[in-house]
């Protein structure tokens, strides 16, 4: 985006004063956190309702005192909002390098994607609380059951490839982040500046936000990049903001008829191959008047 050198001052200090605090705090979690896995379920298993599943938590011994104090269950919907199921275990047990436990699945719950979350509390020295961690297992699959065919073949009730139930980007860990503005069918004034909030449930899998781009559709279904409006590496565990100067360098990108959207890219914990999208909502750019 093109911006005035006062203009420009003023937004950089915001965004970097924002982003700066929620860095830091994150920075304190990835040094507190670092190390900490649930290696299951991963994301092979496949287990279903009613059944039994193993849930594993690791950690790389260091001199920090770390105590497992609960692990809860949860699915992901297919609007990809986490979901608490059920609390599986609360207590308070000494993780040295490795912990698990068995869980039976509700035999009511529906066929998704699940997984798992884990509470890690942090002992300092002289027995202060340090940041908790939270760390989820990988989602997995689970199906309503197992069946047999005439020839003794097991199979289950819902095909693993059926993305109605088992949606990939959330198999990624591409769920529990919302872009919460621009609101939907606001209409900005070129000019302006648009205000772009992400907001991240603690339970989500997303990591580090890379970029936000502006795009804009003229037909509904096909879209076209605009431009950048910031690219960096910023990791936030509850919300993050950027205020976007609203002034497309090409005249031809200022289309009244037109919808306009931002793209978040964000990195995934448990997908090193694939980044993360996010939507915010559609919105109108009017031209200034004359």
């Amino acid at each position: 985006m093109k911006f005035s050198l006062a203009a420009t001052s003023a937004l950089l200090l915001t965004t970097l004063a924002t982003m700066s605090k929620a860095d830091s705090y994150a920075d304190a979690i990835a040094e507190w956190c670092d190390g900490l896995a649930i290696t299951e379920p991963s994301d092979n298993t496949v287990a279903t309702a009613g059944g039994v599943t193993k849930i594993t938590a690791t950690r790389v011994a260091d001199e920090k005192e770390k105590t497992l104090t609960g692990l809860d269950l949860y699915s992901v919907d297919a609007n990809g909002d986490a979901k608490y199921i059920q609390n599986v275990w609360q207590g308070n047990f000494t993780l040295n390098e490795r912990a698990s436990i068995t869980d039976d699945i509700p035999a009511d719950v529906a066929p998704g994607l699940y997984y798992y979350r884990a509470w890690i509390t942090n002992l300092m020295d002289g027995g202060e609380h340090g940041p908790d961690c939270i760390e989820t297992s990988h989602t997995f699959k689970v199906t309503s059951g197992v069946h047999q065919n005439s020839d003794g073949i097991s199979y289950y009730t819902e095909s693993l490839d059926d993305i109605t139930f088992f949606k990939p980007e959330h198999f990624r860990g591409c769920f529990g982040l919302k872009v919460a503005e621009p609101k939907k069918d606001h209409t900005y004034t070129v000019g302006e500046h648009v205000r772009i909030t992400a907001n991240r449930d603690k339970a989500s899998q997303t990591a580090t936000l890379t970029s936000i781009d502006l795009y804009k559709s003229t037909d509904g279904k096909n879209a076209q990049l605009v431009e950048n409006a910031w690219t960096g590496k910023s990791r936030f565990t509850d919300s993050f903001t950027l205020k976007d100067h609203l002034n497309p360098a090409k005249k031809e990108d200022i289309d009244e008829k037109a919808t306009y959207y931002y793209t978040l890219t964000v990195t995934s914990d448990k997908s090193k191959d694939e980044d993360c999208t996010f939507h915010s909502e559609g919105f109108k750019i009017k031209a200034k008047s004359q």
